[in-house]
């Protein structure tokens, strides 16, 4: 019964870090694509300029 404890608790703990690090993984994505367009619409801006 013990281990089977120790073990529920590991599978807790990596459910929670892998929950995190996918959590992560979606907002930094979020941001990137948010650069991505800004740098895009600031370089089509400058070749409206010239």
């Amino acid at each position: 019964m013990e281990g089977s404890d120790k073990s529920f608790v590991v599978v807790i703990v990596m459910s929670i870090i892998f929950a995190g690090l996918g959590t992560y993984l979606f907002l930094i994505d979020r941001k990137l694509s948010r650069m991505e367009k800004k740098l895009k619409e600031f370089r089509e801006s400058k070749n409206k300029d010239k």
